[in-house]
Parts: C-alpha cells; structure tokens; sequence
C-alpha cells in the first residue's frame, strides 16, 4: 500500500502514479453543490405547497450537503496525514452522524404533530420531489465513478445516504400521488415521520459501524 503523502508527491514530480488525491475532495464538493442546490429548490417547493415531507427530505439533503462538506476535509486531513486517517475518517463519521441524529429528531416531532393535525397540500410537491429525484440518481451514478482507491469508509457511508435520499424522494412521490386522488393529508405527516425514523436507523448503523470497523484509503501498489 503506497503512502498518501508519497503518492501525492509522485504526481507533481511527474512520475506515474495511480492514486488521485484531489478528485476525493472534488467529487465531494461536487455533490455538496447539487445537494445545497436541491435544499433550496425542495425546501421552496415544500413550503409554497405546504409539504412538510418535502421540506423534511429538504433538510435531509441539506444535512447530505454539509456532510460532503466535512467528507473535503476528511479527505484532505487524510491525504496528509496517513498515519491518523483511519482515526481522522472514524472522527469525521461519527460528527457527520450526530448531525443527521438531530435533525431526524426535529423531523420525527414536527410530522408527529402534521400526522395529528394534517394541512392541504398542493397538487405540485409531487413533481418537485420527482426532479429531487432525479438529481439524487445522478448524484450516486457521480458518486460511484469514484475511483478504487477512494472506495474508503467515508466513500461507503456517502453511498448509502444518496440511496437513504433516492429512497425518501420515492416515497415522497408516491404520498404525493395518494394524496392528490384521495385528500388523505395525513399522509403527509406520516412520510415525515418515516424519513425521520429511516434517517435515525441509518444513522445508528453507522454509528456502530463506525466505532467497530474502519476502512482507509486504499492506493494499489
């Protein structure tokens, strides 16, 4: 397994070499701006047309966002350390988890309360969580043209919420659907509820994973 720091250094002395440090970090950031970009567009879609399971897989995109955010500087704290990168990585998991632990908190108590009290939501939410999906399929299709060596835990987590977030847009398009030929709103409270369970279960998975197992970033010889 060849080192981070003198693989990075072979690329810009010019001598071949397989490992492509700065794409991890670009690829993320990549993600976080269509992430950051689709929290705008649900969030605004969510609330004109009065969905609070929009808005709840709006917050789950934001949180996917500022993950990829923190998976730069996983990324790049690890290419120069690689003595601390699976420590730096697990770190990285386990703030990246507590975050999304929260905000599946808030969206579990405030569907709890729409599932109670159901609103009329807009005929439209249903075609901009189509759109979110959409963006969500492109974004793992991008995410899986990662290279081998940068398939590391940091990678394997990041894939398993775009499909967490593929997953949710889904079932939000078919709440959207009921509730369009039935009036059943309540529906609506009830998606919000069931993102904010599947984002916690996720989350603890990861949590334990993270604490028992780690994975670095693998450069082939």
């Amino acid at each position: 397994m060849r080192g981070h720091l003198d693989a990075c250094r072979s690329l810009e002395t010019g001598v071949p070499a397989d490992c492509r440090c700065e794409e991890e970090e670009r690829r993320y950031m990549t993600l976080a701006g269509w992430s950051f970009g689709l929290f705008v567009f649900e969030f605004a879609g969510g609330f004109f047309a009065n969905s609070l399971a929009l808005m709840s897989d709006a917050f789950h995109v934001l949180f996917d966002g500022m993950e990829n955010i923190l998976s730069v500087f996983v990324a790049r704290m690890s290419r120069e350390s690689e003595r601390n990168e699976e420590r730096i990585r697990a770190i990285g998991g386990l703030v990246s988890a507590s975050l999304l632990l929260v905000i599946a908190g808030i969206i579990i108590r405030e569907g709890w309360e729409r599932l109670f009290a159901p609103h009329e939501v807009a005929w439209f939410m249903t075609l901009v969580a189509v759109a979110g999906l959409g963006v969500n399929l492109w974004q793992r299709r991008h995410h899986q043209e990662a290279p081998d060596e940068h398939r590391n835990i940091t990678h394997f987590w990041q894939d398993r919420h775009l499909v967490s977030d593929i997953a949710a847009s889904g079932a939000v398009i078919i709440g959207g659907v009921v509730m369009l030929v039935s009036d059943w709103y309540w529906v609506d409270g009830l998606l919000s509820v069931a993102i904010g369970i599947w984002i916690a279960f996720l989350t603890m998975r990861r949590l334990i994973a993270t604490t028992t197992n780690h994975h670095g970033h693998n450069h082939p010889h």
